[in-house]
């Protein structure tokens, strides 16, 4: 079993020493984030997710999930398992207390989820949907939805899943054929198939509430072909009593196929065929599309930050195992001489391409986990700062951090994970030592929720031209606060520097993109991509410049143990990270030309 610890001082020190959150009184509930409270709630996850999904996730992996009958079967283990974190009620951190969440912040449902990623990511993507279909619905649900599923999800007895996926299209939702049609007592007829579907079956809870994406005839009986004619309906596995929240026999929902993947083999990702289910449809404020998809929205952005953590939590892992085969293991000596004469050779973390491997998982993952702390932070400010100038620049953060992080994390933590795999050489390679189901696993990162070219496009053509480029503006001015707060202190005076110039390049990036517009309508999609990744690389090393300068101010005690390993990898992320912007800007400048000059039917 590979090893793993959750990083529950890491947490710690970030919420505590870097972020201040007990300090942050204006926000509600935050006064009570002491550092004992939080340190005993991540210790209790650390030791649940550690001790019952971490020794199931290998072998669950090998087992996979099973069609019988119809019917999913999940792996050995994870019913019980399954019982045990409902209990515990890991699912419903943050939800309100109203609804029955335990109603904290999303600082720690960060913390928590990346634990979770690490130890069960299959097992995992069971409830996943669960607290965010619970707030959807309580948001934008009937009466009756309220009353009788949104405490069903938030209790883990039944879970959810989302459903836009069709076999001939994904990303282009005006294509789905998955039709609704009215019923004479006000739900709906739907039918059509979805593929894609994680955790559309399985053993787990009595019961599965589908979130479904079907087109609706207009008012003259045509499908619209086009995103208007597109709703959000609710489907039950089985037939729910609206008036009672009864369960009754089987809606008309059927497995027809799980799929067999290249990782998370434990998780059930299912192709569901609808046949004239019935549903009921769930219509947000508003008119048109926006309207209609406001539903799907609101669990889309929440799955994208989710699987932005997945990139860290196996980074994480990976780094953690590598670095402790990399102090084991001996092979050759140093270049600068023998550094271990009592052995027939040195452990090859002397090795500066090895440090290469190991240090630039280390700097991403433990950056990384700093900017999605702090992106969660913004979330909370978003909802009750008190300063309305306040909420709209952290709601701007979070609305232009979300593809960014989504990509970037996920490009990221497989590369990070990728690497660590090749520090072990071939044992990187068997399955004994566990590296090989991270790699596995991690991929899918980069191709869920979205797959990561769909978030570029989706962050140049829409995140950063809403509101004339105000969130450009946004995150330019909270970055340059930073820098010029940080520049003064000499220890750090160089990264806040190495920080102004990748701004500098970015701004130079985005007017050649405006340059090239005027007469290339491809150059902003031939540049998304880089320009997302040159987002990323900022914002992580906005995130190591705001660290290093936590580690000045620490005690004596944590300024020559955390502090100097914190200032350490600031300066890794700065030299092997920061210089890739001037290659990435240079791309950018270069504009569509290569990519699109050769007919399409030579590609």
């Amino acid at each position: 079993m590979p090893l793993y610890r959750s990083p529950v001082e890491d947490h710690q020190f970030l919420l505590h020493h870097h972020l201040r959150l007990s300090e942050r009184t204006e926000l509600p509930g935050f006064a009570d984030l002491t550092p004992g409270f939080t340190g005993e709630l991540l210790s209790s996850a650390a030791r649940f997710h550690e001790e019952v999904l971490h020794p199931i996730n290998a072998p669950g992996d090998q087992e996979g999930a099973r069609l019988v009958d119809g019917r999913v079967v999940t792996p050995q283990g994870f019913r019980e398992a399954w019982a045990m974190h409902s209990d515990s009620g890991w699912h419903h951190l943050t939800l309100p207390e109203a609804i029955g969440g335990a109603g904290l912040p999303p600082v720690l449902s960060v913390a928590v989820d990346e634990i979770g990623v690490a130890t069960g990511h299959a097992f995992k993507m069971y409830g996943g949907f669960c607290a965010p279909t619970a707030r959807m619905l309580q948001a934008l649900g009937d009466d009756w939805m309220k009353t009788h599923v949104v405490p069903r999800l938030v209790a883990g007895d039944w879970t959810a899943t989302m459903c836009l996926t069709e076999s001939h299209c994904g990303t282009d939702l005006r294509q789905i054929r998955t039709r609704a049609v009215p019923a004479e007592d006000g739900s709906w007829r739907l039918s059509g198939s979805k593929i894609f579907i994680s955790g559309g079956d399985h053993d787990l809870t009595e019961n599965i509430v589908h979130i479904v994406l079907a087109k609706v005839p207009g008012d003259d009986g045509r499908v619209a072909d086009d995103l208007s004619a597109v709703h959000v309906f609710l489907v039950s596995k089985r037939e729910l009593d609206v008036a009672t929240g009864q369960l009754g026999a089987p809606n008309r929902v059927s497995v027809s196929a799980i799929e067999h993947k290249m990782g998370i083999e434990a998780s059930a990702t299912c192709v569901l065929d609808f046949d004239q289910a019935r549903a009921w449809r769930i219509a947000g404020q508003g008119a048109g599309s926006s309207g209609h998809m406001a539903a799907m929205f609101l669990l889309m952005n929440h799955a994208r930050l989710g699987t932005a953590i997945s990139g860290i939590a196996y980074a994480d892992m990976a780094y953690q195992n590598a670095a402790a085969y990399a102090r084991e293991r001996l092979s050759g000596r140093s270049a600068a001489g023998v550094q271990a004469p009592d052995k027939a050779a040195d452990p090859i973390v002397v090795h500066a391409d090895v440090r290469r491997l190991l240090l630039e998982s280390r700097a991403f993952a433990e950056g990384a986990r700093a900017l999605a702390l702090r992106v969660a932070l913004y979330q909370s400010e978003a909802a009750d700062a008190p300063d309305p100038a306040q909420r709209r620049t952290a709601s701007d953060m979070v609305e232009l951090m979300t593809p960014v992080m989504k990509a970037y994390f996920t490009d990221c933590g497989f590369n990070a994970t990728n690497a660590c795999q090749q520090v072990l050489g071939g044992h990187g390679y068997v399955r004994d030592w566990g590296l090989e189901q991270m790699v596995r696993n991690a991929r899918i990162g980069q191709i869920y929720e979205g797959a990561n070219g769909v978030q570029a496009i989706d962050l140049v053509t829409r995140k950063l031209t809403a509101h004339g480029g105000r969130r450009m503006g946004v995150f330019r001015d909270v970055l340059l606060a930073s820098i010029e707060r940080c520049t003064p202190l000499p220890a750090i005076a160089d990264l806040a520097q190495r920080l102004r110039q990748g701004l500098e390049r970015l701004a130079q990036a985005h007017q050649a993109v405006q340059r090239q517009a005027a007469d290339d309508p491809h150059a902003p999609t031939a540049a998304a991509h880089d320009l997302l990744t040159m987002y990323g690389i900022l914002a992580v090393g906005w995130a190591w410049l705001e660290l290093a300068e936590t580690a000045l101010r620490l005690p004596e005690d944590l300024a020559s143990t955390v502090g100097l390993s914190k200032r350490q990898l600031a300066q890794v992320w700065m030299d092997r990270q920061m210089p890739c912007l001037a290659g990435l800007a240079e791309r950018i400048q270069r504009g569509s030309v290569a990519l699109m000059a050769m007919d399409g039917a030579q590609v």
